[in-house]
């Protein structure tokens, strides 16, 4: 996760993007602390993400996703060189609200765009 006013920020153990990213079948890249930390640009690149989840409003913050892209700390991952980048709103992927099991399973198809995962029907 980055946030634009702080830096780069990642969810590690006992968060709720931690939590939401292994209900969908992912792995967090960061582990070995709890909660939402500053990451160092050396961490990231020790990280070694194959995707970076983040916020719709933190990229339309830092003016959009071209510039996430060429975030000097995201660029020379495995996600930021391949554009694995997954944008969501943030009270529908991490609000574990009603819509919970539609979040997973939309973060699921994200993270495993091959894996023929089904799609929801439509509520009326």
């Amino acid at each position: 996760m980055l946030s634009a006013a702080r830096g780069l920020v990642v969810a590690g153990e006992n968060s709720s993007a931690g939590t939401m990213i292994e209900l969908a079948g992912g792995q967090n890249a960061v582990r070995g602390f709890t909660g939402y930390k500053p990451l160092t640009p050396e961490a990231v690149l020790a990280a070694a993400p194959d995707f970076i989840l983040t916020a719709s409003h933190v990229v339309a913050a830092l003016g959009g996703i071209e510039a996430l892209t060429k975030h000097p700390d995201l660029s020379l991952t495995p996600a930021g060189k391949t554009g694995r980048i997954i944008v969501r709103d943030a009270l529908f992927l991490l609000g574990f609200g009603p819509r919970l099991g539609e979040a997973t399973l939309d973060l699921a198809r994200a993270l495993h765009p091959t894996a023929g995962l089904p799609k929801l029907a439509s509520l009326p």
